[in-house]
């Protein structure tokens, strides 16, 4: 018996030896941001619960209590990091202490929350297939998190945003990047990661944003509707392309998917409070809290507030009107649960809108930029002008309003690539399934309460998404409730059908659902991830083919200095440049095209270039540069393209060059020039 066991033993010391050989350098950094993940995400926990304790105490079971407290717990998280953001001390050892008086706060539910974990372990028992069904998606999502950033809009603003504060230590408007008046909780978990020296971090942060919306479906949901119902809502959920995508990438719509979910599955909890004839006022708090939040990481969750305000007032408009007399809801008491919702949402979401009031004078910049004042801030009204005219081109045409609403649900359905350009396509995919159980679930929706205010949450929500554009990324935020009106209708076909009818249901879902699955998985064989992942590639190599510019910003880390200024003509992801930068962008003027046209001749232009702009290199990047021309954004006059022009071997010396960019040094107009070096090829 013992020598067996022994020799059991040091097998698996051997299997782990060889997989610490073979794989721990590939998956180490990877596995660091995890572990930093469990920390962060267990201090944020515990002060979450605590809070918890001074809104809701009764019926919540500990798995809930974790669930809510976490979910709390990184809004505050969001709201210590502004904070210090705005006191210019947003360092490591100030974020540090942060999560340090989380610790003090919240350690003392440590240990229910670690019991908690466990709430739910007899599902792997008594629903295996399930189970591990759905484990088995969240860990394929959690793992293409670890590929390296490289998506579209984390490049251009989530993260550099997020890099920008840490690298400064405070917030404060950012120079050619208009979204730095956006609303930015979100971009605040990104830069605690990006201080802990962790960008994959940031990733992580959206995948547990997603992780949480699932919990909140299966956690609200079994209370609704029986418990294979459930699980299937979240199987959709996990399975849904565009969330699987999304959860993966250091974009903030899960993020803002999460606190909504909060925020509608909270209030749904209220109503039934408020039926009850219990103390409503906790659950109703919560959902503002929660609604805040998500209106504090991006402006359409506006939506969410708007939705569940627009029903508190109809409430208060029935309740007013109501002739039923003695026992009917009172209009003072509907007033003030209207006035308490929108009064704690308000306060919530504030400290972003406050700090553009402080900084622009607009409290909503860009929007009514026609309206307000904005100052301090270089072409404040011509960013917000063009902004809006960069998405017009989401939005309806004149006259197809009603057409395409009417085709919309189809288009949807069917995977149609029309709703958001560039890298808003990964928003578009998985929506077949999801649309399809809709009908299903408007019928499972009669008889059940609960499942009436989720789909009247959603049609008021979708709405309000049409009018505004159909971007289809905007929408991944309402994706857990339509999964569970989805969930809750297929099952109650299921119900109703005899065991051939089950089988084509059976057939219809597993279809579709391969469908999503083999998208997600086509997707990311386009990006290469497999490759990087797998350590075929290093994080160089792989980001070197993702990007025109990488190779050209590798050499800058490298052989440049911290003090050096770099222009980036041609590109609007500066982000792996690590030194001060400016990038071209579409959406305000870029100064060097009206340097180059003001200027007499190249020699002026080098010396605009070198004191107005203080730059002191330039990297080029021809083929992205080529693309970013459709959108108009350089407008040369003829004077100016030949300044330009003639900059070339009199002012700008190549130090670096590949075949899809070259790194330029600015030599002064005003100093004798050096001879210039032999470029460097890669």
């Amino acid at each position: 018996m013992i020598p067996a066991l022994l020799y059991s033993a040091a097998l698996l010391c051997l299997g782990l030896v060889q997989a610490a050989r073979y794989f721990l350098p590939v998956f180490a950094p990877a596995l660091q941001s995890s572990a930093l993940l469990v920390v962060v995400v267990l201090l944020c926990t515990g002060t979450g619960r605590l809070a918890l304790r001074y809104l809701v105490t009764h019926e919540l079971s500990e798995s809930e209590k974790t669930l809510i407290g976490c979910t709390l717990g990184l809004g505050i998280l969001t709201q210590g990091m502004f904070a210090l953001g705005i006191a210019g001390v947003l360092h490591l050892w100030s974020v540090i202490a942060l999560l340090g008086g989380l610790w003090i706060v919240g350690f003392t539910e440590m240990k229910d929350v670690i019991v908690s974990l466990g709430a739910n372990r007899n599902l792997l028992k008594e629903r295996p297939p399930w189970t591990i069904g759905i484990l088995a998606l969240l860990a394929a999502t959690f793992f293409v998190s670890w590929v390296p950033p490289h998506q579209y809009d984390s490049l251009v603003y989530h993260l550099p945003l997020a890099a920008e504060y840490a690298r400064t230590g405070r917030i404060a408007p950012v120079e050619g990047l208009l979204f730095s008046h956006f609303p930015q909780n979100g971009e605040m978990l990104f830069t605690a990661a990006l201080v802990l020296k962790s960008e994959l971090l940031a990733q992580l942060f959206s995948w547990f944003a997603a992780a949480l919306s699932l919990l909140w479906v299966f956690e609200m949901g079994k209370r609704e509707i029986p418990l294979t119902a459930v699980l299937g809502a979240c199987a959709l959920l996990a399975s849904h392309t565009a969330v699987m995508l999304l959860s993966s990438i250091a974009y903030v719509e899960t993020i803002v998917m999460l606190w909504v979910t909060g925020a509608v599955l909270s209030f749904g909890r209220w109503r039934e409070t408020a039926v009850a004839g219990r103390s409503p006022a906790g659950w109703l708090i919560l959902s503002a809290i929660f609604a805040g939040f998500a209106l504090g990481t991006k402006y359409y969750a506006g939506i969410c507030v708007a939705a569940l305000g627009g029903l508190l007032a109809w409430r208060l408009l029935v309740a007013a009107y109501d002739k039923r007399g003695q026992g009917a809801l009172a209009p003072a008491e509907a007033f003030r649960d209207l006035l308490l919702f929108g009064a704690t949402a308000g306060l919530v979401a504030s400290p972003w809108l406050l700090k553009n009031l402080y900084f622009v004078g607009n409290p909503v910049f860009p929007f009514l930029y026609q309206y307000f004042p904005h100052r301090d801030v270089a072409w404040a009204g011509e960013n917000a002008r063009r902004y809006f005219e960069f998405l017009t081109e989401y939005g309806h045409q004149p006259g197809h309003f009603f057409s395409d609403l009417l085709k919309f649900p189809f288009e949807a359905a069917t995977g149609s690539l029309r709703f958001g350009g560039g890298m808003d396509v990964l928003g578009d995919m998985g929506w077949g399934l999801v649309f399809g159980l809709l009908p299903a679930g408007v019928w499972a929706a009669m008889r059940n309460r609960t499942l009436r205010l989720l789909l009247i949450y959603a049609g008021l929500h979708i709405g309000a998404w049409f009018c505004t554009g159909v971007v289809l990324r905007f929408l991944v935020v309402i994706a857990p409730i339509l999964c569970l009106l989805g969930a809750a209708g297929a099952f109650k076909v299921w119900d109703s059908l005899e065991e051939d009818g089950r089988k084509v249901l059976a057939a219809a879902l597993t279809v579709l659902t391969v469908v999503n699955l083999g998208v997600f998985i086509y997707v990311h064989t386009v990006f290469n991830s497999w490759t990087v992942l797998f350590g075929v590639e290093s994080k160089d190599e792989y980001l070197a083919h993702r990007l025109d510019y990488y190779a050209c910003a590798r050499w800058a880390r490298e052989h440049l200095g911290n003090n050096d200024r770099i222009l980036i003509v041609g590109e609007q992801r500066g982000y792996y440049v690590q030194q001060v930068h400016s990038i071209t962008t579409p959406m305000a003027p870029n100064r060097f095209i009206e340097w180059a046209n003001q200027a007499k001749d190249s020699t002026g232009l080098a010396r605009l270039l070198m004191t107005e702009g203080r730059f002191t290199h330039v990297i080029m990047v021809p083929r992205e540069a080529k693309r970013l021309a459709q959108y108009g954004i350089f407008d040369f006059t003829p004077e100016g393209t030949k300044n330009w022009k003639d900059m070339d071997g009199r002012w700008i010396r190549s130090l670096f060059a590949t075949g899809h960019c070259t790194l330029y040094q600015l030599a002064s107009p005003d100093a004798e020039a050096p001879s210039p070096p032999a470029p460097a090829t890669r």
